[in-house]
Formats: C-alpha cells, structure tokens, sequence
C-alpha cells in the first residue's frame, strides 16, 4: 500500500485557538492528496567519502510507510512518489538527509557517518550501554522516526528502518504484521520477543506510536539470550515517553493518511477474453467457443454483453485512516507525569465497506522522587479495540476476484435482487465482500497493563543499585464468526426465471469466543559499575525474576433455522457445541551479566540465564544458557589513530548464545487419562462416555537450545 498522511504535531492552546483553520486545511490537504501527481524516482545512494554504494540504504517518503532499500550497487526505485514530497535516505551509523522531489525522477545522494551517535546510550538486556561499548548487534530507532510513520502498528512503522529485520503486513485494517529477524531462530512461532518498559509481551497492539520514545532491536543470542524463552528469535526492546519537569505541556499530534494499492493486476476485458478462449479452443482441436458474431457483440459492448473487471467492482481507488494522540506532561524536582490518550481508525479498500479497525489507547507514567536515594515509577496503560471483517479475507477477495470471467456478470441478468453464480467453483467476490450479506467476523479486546518500580542508590557503596519492580496485566477479548446462509442465482431466459446455483453457508451459524487472560511478573535486580585506576570500567548484574500467567476461555456454536442477529439464544436447539479451558503457566529464572572493557578499546561480556519451566519433568525443569561477546576497538589503537586520521571507529567483535525455548506439551511426564469423545452403549438408548488410557510418558523432555555465533568487523569512516 502507499499512503499519504497530514502530520500536525501542535501545542495545545495554539491548537484551539486555530481550531477552524487546522479543520479546513486538513480537509484541504486530504483532497489535494488524492489529485497531487505522483512519479517514479529512481537514483544513486553513495558513501560521501569513499563514493561507494550504501547497500542496504532505507529510503521512504517522508510521513508514509512507503520506502525500499538499496541494492548492491547503491541503486533504488520508488514508484508513486508524490511530486512535492520529500525522501528520506538513512543508515546505520550515518547522518539521516531528507530531499525534496519537486517534480524530480532522478535524486542521488552521498551520506556521511555520524560519529556523534556512538556514544548515545542504547537500552540492552536488562540495563543500558552506549553504543560505541556494544559487542553485540543492536540496532536503535528513535521516536520521531516512529511517530512520523502513519500507521497503527508500531512495528510497521519500522520496515526499512532496521537490518536485518524483515516486516510483511497483510495490508488488512488492524492486522499486525509478520516480524523476523535474522531469519527463523526457531520451530513454531517465529516472531521476536517483546518488552516494553522491562516487561515481557506477546504482542504490541496496545502501544499508540506517539507514545514510544525508543526501540532497541537485539538480533542474536549474545544480545537477546539474557531474555531467556522465545529470545532466539531476536528481541524487541520499547521504552515508552516519561515526563519532564517544568509547566504541563500539552501536545496534539494527528494525521489522515489516503491509501492507494501500490499496484493492481491488469486483466482482460470481455472481448479479449473470448478471443483468447477461441484460440486455445483452437489449439486444442475443439474449435472455436465464441462465433464471429457473438465476439463482435462482446467487442461492441451491447445491452447483455458488457464486460465486468471484477477487481474494480470489488476494490475501491484508494482509502482513508486516521490517528489522533493528545498528550500532557510536566512536574517538577520531586515528581515528573506522562499522560496521553489516542485514537486510530483504519479505513477499508473495498467497496462493501465491511473491513474496518478501531482503537482507543491511553498511558499515564508519575515518577516520583521519594528520599535522595529511592525513586518510585508506576506506569499504567490500556487498550479498547474493534476489528471487523467480512468472512472472507481479503486475499482471497483478490484471487476470486482474478479468477472470475469478465463475460459475466456480477448479477444475474443485471439485477442486484440476485448475485450472479460467475464461476463453477467459487463465491462470488462482490457478494463476499457484503459481511451484511455473508456474515461478519468481529473482535472486541481489551487490556490493562499496570507496573511499578522502585528503585534504590545504595549510599554506602558507590554504584550500588537496588530495583524491584512488578507488573499485572489483564486482557479479554470477546470474537464472534457470523455465517448467513446466501444463494447465488442463474437466469434462465426460456422461462425468464432466476434458478438457484448454489447455496453457501448452510445451515446459518454463529461462533462465539471469550477469553480473560492474566499474567504477574516480578522482577529483583542488583546492579554495580565502578571504574578501577581509570582504565578498567566494570559493571555487574544479578537478577531473580517469575512469571506467572493464567487464562480461561469458553466458546460456544449455534445453528439457525431463520438468521436473525448475532445472539446465540435465537439459534436452534439441535446441534448445540460449547466447550471451555482453564490453564496456568510459570516460570522463574536466575541471570547475571558481567560487562568489561579496558580503555574502551578491549570489550567483553558475560551472561548466563538459568531458566526453570512447568512443563517438565523435575529432574529436566532447569536449562542453564551462557553468552559470551567480545570486541577490539582497533580505531583506539595508536598505530591506526596517529597515522589514519580519517578512521573515526573501527570495531571487530564476536559472539557465543546460547537461547532456551521450552517447548513440547506440559506434563507429559505425569501418567493420566484424557477424557473420551465417543460413549459406549451399555443400556439400551442411553450412551455412557468413558476415558483413553495414558499415552506413553517422556520423563526426558526438556528445553530446546539454539545456538548463535557472530563475528563482525565494523568500519566508521569520515571525511579526510
């Protein structure tokens, strides 16, 4: 998709007292952004010192996710780029330059390195490094590179950003996107581990983007196996906004973003069809299917021979979505705040309207100092969010609708009382797409994440800190999957009667799902760094953290004999099903880290994480995952900084994890019988269920164990 987006990011009373004006130019700039021209760019990316190609380098226009990277020659294309809209070329480790395209197809441009970032501070496993210290692959996004990004999914917002990282959407209003890093560390789910603000998260939906101040994204195991399970898949590190102190501050920041499918698949009308279905009629040695006459009718487009592009009739021009954020901060020396509170709406590409995704999100943090050596912090967010679509999804919207002839129509006989059966073995697109029609599939969610933490300076041993922090976080979701049974017609003109073809989703149906899902986590961190005789930097820690999570869910199917509503008690009372679950896990783990390095020029670190899981066996519960990095700064080196003044960091490093998944069904070291889906027949007409023998037991089942190894030269380089 390429999308266009009005930002606004204003204070709060200038915003009200331009509140007429922000409206209208905002109406303004919507429909100038369906007309404005858009052309094809295409250029050179090079190394401003070396003149060699930036592989790898992102490009996107500026306030869209629309981009592409370099190829290994420096070269990209980017097609449908608005003729005044600006590019933006970045890479790690070098300066961000934005251009303007005024109407240019041509747009080269040199990059220089940024020494200045190597010493920004980048947030790692369970504590913070500056960059230049890293003996591990980490790559770092700030927030305005996020919340210029006019899309829903925090992680969308990162595709092109990050190396290494490969981010697929399916394009649907509220999906979230399909996340790899470095390939698949893993069986099963392959998607990295996220962790925003220090807690551990399957997904990040309940995250608005103005709310994020920094993402770190750990790629392999000597930066991610510190997190222990699901970690071998690379890690996902947010830290969201904290208050500043001085006079509350509001901030509005919104954008409507116009959507265009980035390219749509050309077919054939009517008469090329039938000319093409002769020949191969032809070819084949059946002769002709279509007379002259009839192809010359089809090539005239007379009353009964009009030609239907099924990709139009299903699929709109373009689409609209929306995301508001109003936010407040402030405080003072004692207490800092961080308030906001977001809206976001996803609009729909086909014309039926039905694929439609709301959210509302709100976070407050309060941070409080409460004597000179302990801090308080407690974070607080929720998410309400509703997502709805027809039955059918929209790729398979788009293959039906490329599958279907252009010599038929979407009705029968031209009348919209009666959808038309176009194709032997499939739907009709146009029907599919009315969830009024076919039967919707909704999901409602909610969440509450709550943390606190305190935080505590050791004030008789320097560099001596204490931290303690704990969370709760509570979620339901409540899905239903509509089924209306619908007929597809045929006109028979001999009797000028409409025959039905087909008759899909027989009998009519309603699915109901709800589920309430719960999870606690505390963590206990010690950590130390001093510097001993100014060369040697030190820092240690030792953490004990446990998890704790339980859920329940309940669903339930009807049958109807007449559709009404979506409500199960009006469905029939044959062929009821319900069925429910209740299930806990836990998890606890003991991990440490030593970080040293000598001058900053000689790196090395050490983790361990020893993880204990439920699901198995006593003798196999514990797995025990060492990681060991290390780094050569040789630009620090007198023989390369006195005598190669150009040379800003050049850095060789290499690393040993190893991550632990625990995987396989939960006790099945424990002998018990299941309960049996067929009864047996011991009276007459009365059927008694019974249970299935144990199957066999694995004592040794035990943690999964994935191995990483790097090594890796960097070279920063500057203008001579």
């Amino acid at each position: 998709m390429f999308t266009f987006a009005i930002v606004l990011n204003h204070n709060f009373n200038q915003f009200m007292k331009k509140k007429l004006v922000f409206i209208l130019m905002s109406l303004l700039f919507v429909v100038g952004a369906y007309a404005q021209r858009m052309v094809t760019v295409q250029g050179v990316v090079t190394d401003a010192t070396f003149k060699e190609p930036v592989i790898g380098a992102n490009i996107v226009v500026k306030g869209t996710t629309l981009g592409t990277i370099c190829d290994v020659d420096g070269k990209y294309v980017l097609e449908n780029v608005p003729a005044d809209g600006t590019l933006v070329f970045s890479f790690i480790g070098m300066k961000t330059v934005e251009v303007k395209v005024d109407g240019k197809t041509t747009v080269n441009v040199e990059l220089s390195d940024d020494v200045q970032k190597l010493e920004d501070v980048v947030v790692i496993g369970y504590g913070t490094s500056k960059a230049k210290d890293l003996t591990a692959p980490i790559s770092v996004v700030k927030s305005d590179q996020i919340a210029s990004q006019a899309t829903t999914s925090p992680m969308s917002a990162l595709q092109g950003k990050v190396p290494g990282m490969n981010v697929v959407s399916s394009g649907a209003p509220g999906s979230g996107p399909k996340v790899t890093i470095r390939g698949l560390g893993s069986f099963g789910d392959t998607s990295p581990l996220y962790v925003v603000d220090g807690m551990f998260y399957d997904n990040i939906n309940f995250l608005n983007n103005s709310d994020i101040q920094e993402i770190s994204v750990l790629k392999d195991a000597s930066a991610a196996a510190i997190y222990g399970v699901r970690a071998a898949n690379g890690v996902v590190i947010i830290t969201t906004k904290k208050g500043r102190k001085g006079k509350a501050r509001f901030n509005y920041n919104g954008s409507f973003t116009a959507i265009f499918p980035t390219s749509m698949m050309k077919v054939m009308n009517a008469a090329q069809y039938a000319e093409i279905s002769n020949e191969l009629s032809m070819n084949a040695g059946t002769g002709p299917t279509t007379t002259p006459e009839e192809l010359a009718k089809w090539q005239a487009g007379g009353p009964g021979y009009e030609s239907t592009d099924w990709l139009d009739a299903v699929f709109k021009k373009s689409a609209g979505s929306q995301q508001h954020t109003l936010s407040v901060e402030g405080g003072s020396d004692k207490m800092t705040y961080y308030a906001s509170f977001g809206y976001a709406h996803d609009g729909d590409l086909t014309r039926g309207g039905d694929f439609n995704y709301e959210r509302y999100t709100m976070r407050s943090n309060f941070t409080a100092q409460l004597s000179k050596y302990l801090k308080a912090e407690v974070n607080v967010s929720g998410r309400y969010d509703v997502t709805n679509a027809p039955i059918q999804g929209v790729f398979d919207l788009l293959f039906k609708s490329t599958l279907m002839r252009p010599t038929s129509g979407v009705y029968a006989n031209n009348n919209s009382e009666y959808y038309n059966a176009a194709y032997p073995f499939l739907d009709n697109p146009v029907a599919a797409m009315n969830g009024d029609f076919t039967g919707m599939n909704t999901s409602r969610g909610r969440s509450l994440q709550s943390t606190a933490t305190l935080t505590y300076d050791v004030p008789w041993v320097k560099g001596l800190k204490a931290k303690l922090m704990t969370s709760y976080d509570a979620s339901d979701n409540r899905t239903s999957h509509e089924r209306k049974l619908y007929q597809l017609y045929s006109y028979n003109s001999q009797n000028e009667s409409y025959d039905v073809s087909k008759t899909i989703n027989d009998p009519s149906s309603l699915y109901v799902n709800m589920n309430n899902g719960n999870n606690l986590n505390i963590q206990a961190q010690l950590s130390y760094s001093t510097t001993i005789a100014r060369d040697h930097n030190i820092s240690l820690m030792a953490m004990y953290e446990m998890n704790h999570g339980w859920n329940d869910n309940v669903s339930a199917t009807r049958e109807y004999e007449i559709y009404s509503k979506p409500i199960l008690d009006l469905g029939s009372q044959t062929n009821i099903q319900n069925s429910g679950g209740y299930g806990e896990t836990a998890n606890i783990s003991y991990l440490g880290r030593l970080n040293y390095d000598y001058q900053g020029k000689y790196l090395l670190e050490g983790a361990f994480r020893y993880n204990g899981s439920y699901r198995y066996a006593p003798g196999s519960r514990w797995g025990f995952f060492p990681v060991v990095s290390a780094g050569w700064r040789m630009s620090e080196e007198s023989f390369i900084k006195d005598n190669i003044s150009f040379v800003s960091n050049l850095k060789l490093r290499a690393s040993y994890g190893e991550t632990g998944i625990d995987a396989g069904n939960e006790f099945q070291f424990i002998e018990g019988f299941t309960m049996g889906s067929k009864g047996y027949e011991f009276v007459d007409g009365t059927q008694t269920n019974g249970v299935l023998t144990p199957a066999l037991i694995n004592k040794n089942l035990t943690w999964i164990t994935t191995r990483t190894y790097d090594l890796v030269g960097r070279l920063v380089r500057l203008h001579i």
